[in-house]
């Protein structure tokens, strides 16, 4: 039986989270992957296509005689297909076969694993019909359709349409406010009640499209005004009561309400503003997309163009994430185990009382898709209750129940998005009736009061029965910039938790509102699975009733925030019901708090009391005056009123370690370490320096110590100082990349911030922290951004087990190849004036042999001084 677009959307969701972390070979798994993508659409890749059909004395990957070809790349190459098109061509060109009167088939896939390009090369030989992310895909499934046995749908879709659309409003909305035709709130207004009336009459609730009939004669008709007559249109829609106009061009014209009409916006438009909305009126609202419509208005009127023009939305397929395991899905399982019809009356008046909150609701997308889901669980509770009523014998049910719109809950602080979260909200309410096709009245416009303005962790949240959403994405770092000293005050004062990342509190107080059985669906950045903000979040819910059912542990988020995210859905509940656990699209036996399997030892590592003192991260300056060029150090340097080489020193950064060839400081910086100010005057010229660059700047810090304390370095970390005052030598290491990179320092320079310290001066522990051993674990154990490893010493280096005991041996045999691996790489780096990331992306291509080769060495010793086989 042929799936329905929705099935083929939702397994699609599935297979866009499961594959959307593959960093593999083409070769690896190509074939899993379009096996899994033929059964999306309901085909079975065995019946119908071959795998590896050589061609020429190569391998075609997928070949559907008639129907298709697929060529597959690894993941790296999603963002160079450009380059492999050529050979797709050839495949396709050279697939047809007259003796036996078979033609080239008319589609041709080059994907690689997160990107896809669509040829339809017989007719459109120069370009690809559409590329798409597989993210994208759900949305864009049309386009693969002839894996259904269908015709694929290349023009725009919904999301592109929605956009379009979105930039006629938007322009309309940008001449307005730029020749003032009234104040921002008036002109919000009335975009908003000019968007409904667009929807509404595509849907039939405003008849024979008067709005636009209305636009056109304004258009035609330059003695008549907007200002009178859409205010007219407005004024109706606000007025109750069922006397209608009977005539003219308000006629039938509905009660509609809801608090859109409260204030009728009353704006004169110019002609080229009425053709902007005449524009708008020739899109087919039916097919815009209200999940993410919210968002690109929002980002129209309230943000700058270029944001509201990009694709900066939520996809829906992320947003399942978080409306599946916490909504849908335990809905579905409950309707589909029901085994009495007396179950089945009390699951919908559970459902008729069910509420589902969104306390950053932002414009609404997250309550739109759970508002349509619930719809559709109620359509299936519906079809369930007819079933068991029939099995068990009984009379016809008088009434359908119907989920209520006003169960639908939200908070924002911006007072815009509220009201663009309601019309979404009201659009839904209609597409959700027209889908169901029942007799439900959406006119006039529900109530959505419980869509309300606030600063949520300020406010008291209504009861729900769900908490969803994406709170603000701001890093801990950020937040006194962003919200203030004295919110921070207040933050510290009422969570007792500390400065975390924003999100951290949204957890917790998400957690706090649920009663027993409530669920919850968050997304947070991914430093709740990860150091600090972990404790403070999810395993604070852990501690206090909640068990985690489903999460995506490292995911990168879509829009403004460019930041990796977590996604963490949870239960609050005495007793667990029974439920299969899904982490990243696979199912486990348990989630532990660090987004891992539960049988995952290595997110729940502590901290062992012999690393303790050993690793550090270095002084942060606060302040660019601290730091100076080599030329302006070397003139202090020179100078001879002081030795100015004691508080001028070289500053190493992460980007020295991996860039410069010798891993040596490029700048220098100013640092009296803890000394008080009638000490640092022995400098007098560094002094100076601080006092004009640094001193004016430090005047507005909003720490005291730091306004006090002007002449050093913000942090002095005077335990790492104590550390490397006795060695002779000392490991840096980069705190952020795509690889740790460890480099020795000398002790007169002085690390910064962006670099991780080491306090050791032997080979041998070089080679312990330059081992896949330590790698492994470190990339475990710490945060990431977006595809990187953010090193963070208190969780990567503090866990770390170290062998114990280690034989003399094991401990030379180790640092002799640490010392020999070091000696080979500055050879080649001095050699080819290059830096180590340089290098170790020429050693992933195949360069180097024997520089992966000490590595393989050093790897096999660092095993055996664990007392572990080579191989592992």
């Amino acid at each position: 039986m042929a799936l329905s677009g929705d099935e083929i959307r939702h397994r699609l969701n599935a297979l866009a989270l499961r594959w959307g972390h593959y960093a593999g070979s083409e070769r690896g798994e190509a074939q899993t992957f379009l096996n899994e993508l033929f059964d999306c659409y309901g085909t079975s890749r065995i019946e119908v296509a071959t795998f590896e059909q050589p061609q020429a004395g190569r391998f075609l990957d997928l070949h559907w005689p008639g129907v298709c070809i697929v060529e597959m790349k690894a993941p790296a190459e999603a963002g160079r297909l450009d380059r492999h098109r050529e050979q797709a061509l050839d495949y396709w060109r050279s697939s047809a076969d007259p003796a036996a009167s078979r033609p080239a088939p008319p589609y041709v896939v080059l994907c690689a694993f997160h990107r896809l390009e669509i040829w339809e090369p017989g007719r459109y030989p120069g370009a690809p019909r559409v590329t798409l992310e597989l993210r994208e895909l759900p949305d864009r499934y049309d386009a693969l359709l002839f894996l259904a046995g269908d015709t694929p749908v290349f023009d725009r879709g919904r999301a592109e349409l929605t956009r379009e659309a979105v930039v006629h409003v938007t322009d309309l909305f940008d001449r307005l406010k730029g020749r003032r035709a009234a104040d921002s709130d008036e002109l919000r207004d009335f975009i908003l009640q000019c968007v409904w009336c667009l929807f509404a009459e595509d849907l039939g609730q405003i008849p024979a499209h008067r709005f636009t009939r209305l636009v056109e004669q304004l258009s035609e008709q330059p003695s008549r005004s907007s200002y009178d007559d859409l205010y007219g249109l407005f004024q109706w829609l606000n007025t109750p009561g069922d006397e209608r106009p009977a005539h003219g061009m308000f006629q039938g014209v509905p009660h509609a309400n809801g608090g859109l009409f409260e204030r009728p916006a009353r704006v004169h438009l110019l002609p080229d503003e009425l053709h902007d909305l005449r524009a708008a009126a020739d899109f087919n609202w039916r097919l815009v997309e209200p999940a993410i419509f919210g968002s690109l208005l929002e980002g129209g009127l309230g943000h700058d163009k270029q944001w509201a023009l990009g694709a900066h939305y939520t996809h829906e397929a992320d947003i399942l994430e978080v409306v599946g395991p916490t909504i849908a899905d335990p809905w579905r399982e409950r309707i589909e185990n029901l085994s009495s019809h007396r179950e089945a009356l009390a699951a919908q008046s559970d459902l008729m009382r069910y509420v589902v909150l969104d306390p950053a609701c932002g414009s609404g997308n997250f309550l739109y898709v759970a508002y349509r889901e619930l719809r559709r669980i109620e359509r299936r509770l519906a079809e369930r209750e007819a079933e068991l009523r029939r099995r068990e014998g009984l009379r016809e049910q008088g009434s359908l129940n119907l989920f209520p719109l006003a169960n639908i809950r939200g908070i924002e602080i911006d007072g815009f998005a509220v009201a663009l979260a309601r019309v979404t909200l009201w659009m839904g309410h209609k597409l959700a009736v027209d889908e169901l096709d029942i007799s439900e009245r959406t006119l006039p416009l529900a109530d959505l009061s419980g869509i309300a303005t606030g600063d949520a962790l300020r406010m008291l949240w209504p009861r729900a029965d769900a908490i969803v959403g994406n709170p603000p994405f701001h890093g801990s770092q950020n937040l006194r910039r962003v919200l203030g000293p004295a919110y921070l005050q207040w933050l510290e004062v009422e969570f007792g938790v500390g400065i975390k990342d924003y999100c951290v509190y949204w957890f917790r107080k998400a957690h706090d509102q649920l009663a027993d059985g409530g669920r919850a669906g968050l997304v947070g950045t991914n430093s709740i699975s990860q150091n600090r903000a972990r404790g403070a979040s999810l395993d604070y819910i852990a501690a206090n009733g909640g068990v985690i059912t489903a999460a995506v542990s490292k995911h990168a988020w879509p829009g403004e925030a460019v930041v990796n995210v977590s996604i963490v859905n949870w239960i609050r509940a005495s007793v667990v019901p029974p439920a299969t656990f899904r982490l990243d699209g696979v199912d486990v036996a348990g989630i532990t708090t660090a987004l891992r399997a539960e049988d995952d030892a290595v997110g729940v590592a502590a901290r062992l009391p012999a690393n303790a003192g050993r690793s550090f991260q270095g002084p942060q300056p606060v302040g660019a005056g601290f730091l100076l060029p080599p030329e302006e150090a070397a003139i202090l340097h020179a100078r001879t009123d002081a030795d100015y080489r004691e508080v001028v020193r070289p500053y190493l950064v992460g980007e020295d370690i991996a860039t410069d060839p010798r891993q040596q400081p490029t700048r220098f910086v100013i640092d009296f370490a803890a000394r008080p100010l009638e000490e640092a005057m022995r400098w007098p010229a560094a002094l100076e320096i601080v006092r004009e660059r640094v001193k004016p700047f430090r005047d507005r810090n909003a720490r005291q110590i730091r306004r006090e304390r002007w002449w050093l370095l913000g942090e002095t970390v005077p335990k790492l100082r104590a550390a490397l005052a006795p060695l002779p030598r000392y490991i840096a290491g980069t705190a952020t990349g795509k690889r740790i990179l460890f480099a020795w320092c000398e002790p007169w320079t002085c690390p910064s911030n962006l670099t991780n310290v080491f306090a050791f001066a032997d080979d041998y522990a070089f080679g312990i922290l330059s081992s896949s051993v330590h790698s492994a674990w470190a990339w475990a154990q710490s945060s990431t951004m977006r595809t990187d490893i953010r090193y963070t010493p208190t969780s990567a280096f503090e866990t770390f087990p170290w062998p114990s005991p280690v034989a003399p041996a094991a401990r030379a045999e180790v640092g002799g190849l640490a010392a020999a691996l070091v000696a080979l790489r500055s050879e080649i780096c001095t050699a080819e004036g290059f830096g180590l990331t340089r290098l170790y992306n020429l050693v992933d291509d195949g360069a180097y042999a024997d520089l992966a080769d000490a590595h393989r060495r050093l790897d096999a010793a660092v095993a055996r001084a664990y007392g572990w086989p080579a191989a592992v």
